[in-house]
């Protein structure tokens, strides 16, 4: 299952109802059309990365989507850096140059944070919890220089007599962003209340490989106490939208499995296990069956789990190709 991605712009500039047709600038409205012009097509580079990584496999695809808008981005801040000052009017031109460089820092440095630990994250909760954590804080620093971008504009249209409103495509692009951002957080609490139950389970799987009968008690008694932890915070967690329960239902009927498992099952193995230099023919038979119950449980509510997490992007986030 994909991990949602990260929502790198957080606000929107207003557009004005006047013609941008050249960087030499006498109308306060074409200038504020150019740098709006200029944030957006930033935007819709990062709304296709989004829409591409939510609808498809294809990961070749989904990076060259990403490196269209890193090129975007960089395009963007040289031309709005360029730019003169209207009228010796600084303040709008130069926040948005910041903002527009503090999304490449973001994207370059955040987000490479994000990937490292994206490598290591089958590791513990608590990497996990830091994977999300810090898209939140990518998020965060975008919607702080966007708060000042916005700001500005306003000074700017104040200054130049000018009255800002948003315009039809600012509402279209901020509905789709509202969508993306509302999926995340919704996805992050299923997936990290889901992912609690995976170090134990791990450990279980490498001390029944290493047969090692103390060390498969701990980790049984581990995941017993983490499917807890998991099946409450999953039973906090109310259907997407009200009535869309798929995604945490499948969650949860994981959990559920790990559960019964390390309560029924794994407490016999543990049992074989201690005598294994004595196995019958029978107790071999028994173990065997208890393995091939778990694998065959396991992929199967494993691969519904992740076709969820997948179909519940794909559903919620739409597909975006202007």
């Amino acid at each position: 299952m994909r991990i949602s991605t990260l929502l790198l712009t957080a606000g929107l500039l207003a557009g004005l109802a006047t013609t941008t047709s050249a960087q030499t600038f006498t109308d306060p409205g074409a200038y504020n059309n150019f740098i709006v012009s200029e944030q957006r097509a930033m935007l819709k580079k990062n709304l296709r990365y989004i829409s591409k990584s939510a609808h498809s496999d294809n990961e070749k695809k989904i990076d060259a989507k990403r490196q269209d808008l890193i090129k975007q981005t960089e395009l963007s801040l040289n031309k709005v850096a360029k730019m003169p000052a209207f009228q010796d009017d600084k303040g709008f031109k130069e926040q948005t140059t910041e903002a527009l460089y503090q999304l490449l820092k973001v994207y370059s440095e955040d987000y490479k944070a994000v990937d490292m630990l994206a490598a290591t994250r089958t590791a513990t909760i608590e990497n996990m919890e830091q994977y999300f954590k810090l898209q939140e804080v990518a998020e965060a620093k975008l919607q702080v220089v966007n708060d000042s971008v916005d700001a500005a504009q306003h000074r700017f249209a104040r200054r130049h007599n000018m009255t800002i409103s948003e315009d039809p495509e600012g509402k279209r692009l901020a509905a789709y962003m509202r969508q993306v951002s509302e999926v995340n957080a919704y996805q992050h609490k299923v997936y990290l209340a889901q992912f609690r139950i995976e170090k134990a389970n791990a450990r279980l799987t490498d001390a029944l490989n290493s047969q090692n009968a103390a060390a498969f008690e701990q980790a049984r008694l581990q995941l017993l106490e983490d499917t807890k932890t998991a099946a409450t915070e999953l039973a906090a967690i109310v259907p997407f939208r009200g009535k869309d329960a798929q995604y945490r239902d499948a969650a949860r009927n994981l959990v559920k499995f790990y559960a019964g498992f390390a309560a029924n099952q794994a407490a016999q193995m543990k049992e074989l296990l201690e005598r294994k230099d004595s196995f019958t023919k029978a107790d071999a038979d028994k173990f065997n069956g208890f393995i091939t119950v778990y694998n065959t449980q396991n992929q199967k509510l494993a691969t519904a789990y992740n076709q969820a997490g997948n179909n519940f992007q794909a559903t919620y986030i739409p597909v975006f190709n202007d």
